[in-house]
């Protein structure tokens, strides 16, 4: 966990001089020491995790690290909304540099947030506010937020409607994780349209689950992608939670039961990539898992005993750490797939926090926080 922080924070995983500074990279290529490009998701996600390092721990360099994330975005804002790579001195023009995604602005939203939670900022909170209101105009369309926006702001739409096409390019319920941003705005600002767009696509990710528990992330497939499976989850936990919805909050634990049904019945102890047949375990979806089953322990004794889920905790831990890189170029890190030689940002971000609620909970401390 400690070598996970250090990675992060002062390996080159982070740009910390430059016009770019203050941006991350997806993951790193050890094989070559290369990088692809700068992701503002993944930067947004930063701000939340360094926000959170410098409030669990003291640490007043991820603080400064939190706020040099947050220029970057600023900088990079076009009528407050991010692109999904921009185009910059170590980003070349790509096939992303024009296309806006709803859920990186909403994870970039939720960092602003958490940034403010712990400086006060008012001008955070101001740009946070701009964002949501850019986002609502932009992608809500009464019902839903669309998936992705070109550089005209008009929805992107798949090009064959028989084609199974990619969970994140299209409208699904991984998509109330931005319930987090915006239920926080909406009290923050005492804003309750922020609120009602925040159950209307909690509601539309209700429609989206199956009788097992599991969320249709592709549509006109049996498929289903953990990664953001888990995000609804998550979303859904989060809302039930902040508005005491049992329907909601109900919804994210049964989800919860079924991926852990998917490790019972595999006779696995961590998450793949999908239920495809020989699909790669991502250390993603382990930690992912992890984090909310110590969340929600308690609450999900209704599907499990005690002793089951915390041998099913502690066998998640141990496949987690399986991920962990230590030596050579990702030193510190987590791959994303343990036949990829790649060390992981935000998978190194999501593990960090899996690890230390776990080392939490072996120690008998209370958990009461949910960011």
């Amino acid at each position: 966990m400690n070598d996970n922080m250090q990675w992060l924070l002062y390996s080159d995983i982070r740009i910390k001089d430059g016009p770019d500074k203050g941006a991350l990279y997806g993951w790193k290529d050890l094989s070559s020491g290369s990088f692809p490009f700068i992701y503002s998701e993944i930067t947004g996600y930063a701000i939340t995790f360094f926000s959170w390092i410098a409030s669990e721990f003291g640490n007043a360099v991820a603080l400064r690290a939190a706020k040099d994330s947050s220029d970057w975005i600023a900088k990079n804002m076009r009528s407050y909304l991010v692109v999904a790579k921009p185009p910059g001195s170590l980003n070349q023009p790509n096939d992303l540099s024009d296309v806006y995604y709803s859920f990186d602005n909403g994870m970039i939203i939720i960092g602003l947030l958490n940034l403010h939670k712990i400086t006060n900022d008012i001008g955070i909170l101001k740009l946070a506010d701009k964002m949501t209101q850019a986002l609502i105009e932009r992608f809500f369309d009464g019902e839903k937020v669309i998936a992705r926006l070109d550089n005209s702001f008009k929805p992107i739409m798949k090009e064959d409607a028989d084609d199974i096409v990619k969970w994140s390019t299209i409208s699904g319920p991984y998509h109330c994780k931005l319930s987090i941003g915006m239920l926080e705005m909406s009290r923050l600002i005492n804003n309750p349209r922020y609120t009602q767009v925040s159950n209307s696509i909690c509601e539309y990710a209700l429609k989206a689950q199956g009788s097992k528990g599991q969320f249709i992330t592709n549509p006109g497939s049996d498929i289903v992608y953990l990664h953001p499976h888990l995000y609804a989850c998550e979303g859904l936990v989060y809302s039930g939670l902040k508005q005491s919805n049992e329907e909601q909050y109900n919804a994210g634990l049964k989800g919860l039961k079924w991926a852990v049904d998917q490790l019972v019945s595999r006779n696995v102890d961590g998450l793949f990539r999908n239920t495809r047949k020989g699909s790669a375990e991502q250390s993603d979806c382990t930690a992912q898992l992890l984090r909310l089953l110590v969340l929600c322990r308690l609450s999900l004794t209704h599907f499990f005993t005690d002793s089951k889920l915390n041998n099913i905790i502690d066998k998640l831990h141990s496949r987690l750490l399986e991920f962990y890189i230590p030596t050579g170029e990702g030193q510190g890190a987590m791959r994303y797939q343990l036949t990829l030689d790649t060390a992981c940002s935000w998978c190194s971000m999501f593990s960090t926090q899996a690890l230390n609620l776990w080392k939490k909970r072996k120690a008998g401390l209370w958990i009461d926080y949910f960011v």
